[in-house]
Order: structure tokens, then C-alpha cells, then sequence
């Protein structure tokens, strides 16, 4: 083994862009939050971007990702690498989805997400090249470690050509969304989570 390199292994995070036409429809929808129905959840609090309920366009939205999804699972064997499953054909199934509504100033704080995969979609990124703006402004950030346990974070940094594109990473991977300061237009984006059908479960 001399001069040979132990690559540790890991799961990875899928990324690619939806296409053209789903993405108007998806970006219309979200453009009409004022008659949403908004979403509360754990992260719900002043200076925090607000979430709606995806509605119009699930079945469109889930019959492209769920390719993407079979692709993950096939590339990573996840979750069948976890060992909870009784069987590798396990049902999956998308929960509703969401979209974020991020106004100047306001950011989503480090977080995970329910089920197994999770997927976000960027629908709007505001044009940020202002010197009141850091790198890291209106940053998607995935936090995790190395095998030392020291932090090893990850930032995708988005611009106007993020705008279409979606990412797939297991639920568990804590992430967190930085604000921007100096434009008036939203950072719109789309997350929803993929989670076991309880097809089978004990009688209630």
C-alpha cells in the first residue's frame, strides 16, 4: 500500500437544475405568497425568513425529484448503510413542501430537517455585489466535521446563476442561511423533505 491514499467514506450532496418551465411555474407560485398559507415550524421567530406551503405544483415538483432521489440512493446505499431498515425496498414518500421568503436582513438559523433526504431549490437570489455585503451574504451553509470532529463547513456561495438550481443531502446535515443587507428583492427558495411511508406500522 505503499504511497496509496485511504479515502474515508462519506455521503455526498447531489445538485443540478430543474428545468426551465417548472421553474416559472414554481417561481409564480411563490410570488403569490400573500395567499399562502404560512407555515410555522420550530424555526418561526422575529428576524427569521417566513415560510408558505408549496401547493400548485407538487406533483410536477416530485415527479422530477424522485429520479434524483433513486440516483442518491443507489450512489450512497443510504439509508440502507444506516441498518433500520427490515428490507431494502422500503416505500419513500414527499412530505409537503415549502418555500422561504427571505427579506433583507433576515437569515434561517442552523437547523436539520425530518425524514431521510432533503432537498433545496433556489427560485430568486437577490444580486448582491455591494461592499455592505461579506461573501458569506445570503450564503446556503452545511455544517458538519472531519474525523478529528473539527468543524468543516461548506458554503455555497449563490448568485443570479444559482437561480433553478436544487441540491439533495441527507436530512440530518445541519445547514443554516446567512442575510444580505443591501437589496430589496427576496431570496426565494424551496425545501421539502423525503421520509418512509408507514405502510405496515403497528395498529393504533
Amino acid at each position: 500500500m505503499e504511497n496509496d491514499e485511504i479515502k474515508l467514506l462519506n455521503l455526498g450532496i447531489l445538485t443540478s437544475k430543474i428545468p426551465e418551465q417548472l421553474l416559472m411555474k414554481l417561481k409564480t407560485e411563490c410570488f403569490d405568497f400573500i395567499n399562502k398559507n404560512k407555515m410555522i415550524s420550530n424555526l418561526t421567530s422575529n428576524g427569521v425568513a417566513e415560510h408558505y406551503y408549496l401547493e400548485d405544483n407538487n406533483i410536477e415538483l416530485f415527479n422530477f425529484l424522485k429520479d434524483w432521489v433513486k440516483t442518491y440512493l443507489e450512489k450512497y446505499k443510504y439509508p440502507q448503510s444506516a441498518k433500520i431498515l427490515n428490507k431494502n425496498d422500503a416505500p419513500l414518500i414527499f412530505t409537503s413542501p415549502w418555500f422561504n421568503i427571505q427579506k433583507k436582513g433576515q437569515f434561517i438559523p442552523s437547523h436539520t430537517h425530518s425524514g431521510i433526504l432533503s432537498y433545496t431549490i433556489w427560485i430568486q437570489i437577490p444580486d448582491l455585489n455591494s461592499i455592505n455585503n461579506n461573501k458569506y451574504a445570503g450564503c446556503f451553509e452545511m455544517q458538519c466535521h472531519n474525523i478529528l470532529g473539527e468543524r468543516l463547513d461548506h458554503h455555497i456561495i449563490l448568485d443570479k446563476h444559482a437561480e433553478g438550481r436544487f441540491i439533495l443531502f441527507p436530512s440530518s446535515l445541519h445547514h443554516a442561511v446567512y442575510p444580505f443587507f443591501d437589496n430589496n428583492e427576496f431570496r426565494i427558495s424551496i425545501s421539502g423533505n423525503v421520509c418512509f411511508d408507514n405502510i405496515g406500522a403497528f395498529d393504533k
